[in-house]
């Protein structure tokens, strides 16, 4: 199996599947949670004043300095999105859980580097860390975190069930926030700065490494529910084709999607080029799409509130996924892994002086840029 997430199908048959056959429990809740949508509801809680209790959670790997906060912003941007719906907007008593697993060969100061980024990043966005539990394993692992936020939901005097989000609808703009392969661009930037400095321009370099501080979709989402945004999805893993996917597989629709117009930073086109890697299947963490009536409006919007965004296609009747690059068409397919894996899998054998000799075709996304 590849590195990242499983593919859908291995998910249907060996987690979904499973899970709901052997636990009446399990049946009775699980189907709000799955792949593409990590987070879920218990609803009508025993508490008067909470209409359920809502959970996200989301897994980070790598051995940057920001791991933790990768994992914490991942899962708080999987419970807004998850979460935008007008009959959900009031979480109270929200809170989060971090568990951070480290190699015993790494240093305390580096452990507390990446606490203490967590902590930081905690602060600003607002949601505490409720407790933080740090593993140490065997010298030949790789720093990992799992972070899981819970959020209590307003009681709005309603019996019914709290529906969390509504549904995608066909015939409606597809909207993607900022730019494609922020979190993978920020992880390989940091991690590799270095060999890129070699090539590019110093603040190039530094530019990319920054692009953490895009990660957190809060003010997007804000904007798009004010906006009566049908839907929201939390892209990240799969890049921005895997996303797309998920959005449409959870929906049960089609898309049409314009190659042109998926918004890419100059600064992730020079890093994936560098490390022969696939923008549109690199991380994507940071980025939202939105399904809406009116996505010229939504992006008008949205840049009133500072944030970058463009509208990248429409949903359709069906189940076609498609993919337009000027008069070419292909299918989207189910991710298969994320880019940002493949980088790591390289570095380790280049460290391990092993030979690599896999590429990826895509689409030349250098000549995109230029059009």
């Amino acid at each position: 199996m590849n590195c990242g997430k499983l593919t859908e199908s291995i998910y249907e048959r060996s987690v979904s599947k499973v899970m709901k056959t052997n636990s009446t429990e399990n049946r009775k809740y699980y189907d709000g949670a799955g792949l593409g949508a990590d987070c879920a509801v218990l609803a009508d809680s025993a508490d008067a004043a909470c209409a359920g209790i809502v959970s996200g959670q989301a897994f980070a790997y790598g051995r940057d300095k920001k791991v933790a906060v990768r994992a914490y912003l991942a899962a708080v941007n999987q419970m807004i999105a998850r979460s935008a719906n007008e009959g959900a907007l009031g979480l109270r008593c929200t809170y989060a859980n971090v568990t951070v697993t480290v190699p015993a060969k790494m240093r305390e100061i580096k452990v507390r580097g990446m606490i203490g980024e967590a902590a930081l990043q905690a602060e600003e966005t607002g949601i505490p860390i409720l407790s933080c539990n740090v593993q140490v394993l065997p010298s030949d692992a790789e720093p990992s975190a799992v972070c899981v936020v819970n959020a209590g939901l307003e009681n709005k005097g309603d019996s019914n069930l709290v529906v969390l989000k509504k549904r995608a609808l066909v015939d409606e703009d597809i909207v993607m926030t900022k730019w494609i392969g922020l979190e993978g661009t920020a992880v390989i930037a940091q991690g590799s700065a270095g060999k890129l400095g070699g090539r590019y321009p110093a603040d190039l370099v530094a530019e990319a490494a920054d692009f953490y501080r895009y990660l957190s979709v809060v003010p997007e989402a804000a904007t798009a529910v004010k906006s009566g945004a049908d839907y929201l999805h939390a892209a990240r893993e799969g890049g921005v084709f895997g996303s797309l996917w998920e959005l449409a597989a959870a929906n049960g629709v089609g898309l049409v999607v314009d190659l042109k117009r998926i918004p890419v930073r100059q600064e992730t086109i020079e890093v994936c080029e560098f490390f022969d890697l696939n923008p549109y299947e690199l991380s994507a963490g940071g980025s939202l799409l939105i399904v809406t009536p009116n996505g010229g409006e939504l992006v008008g919007r949205l840049a009133g509130a500072g944030v970058e965004a463009a509208v990248i296609g429409r949903t359709t009747q069906g189940n076609d996924r498609i993919i337009r690059h000027g008069e070419e068409s292909r299918y989207l397919e189910p991710a298969n892994g994320d880019q940002l894996y493949r980088y790591f899998q390289n570095n380790k054998l280049q460290e391990n002086g092993g030979a690599i000799d896999e590429r990826t075709d895509f689409i030349d996304h250098r000549e995109e840029q230029q059009d």
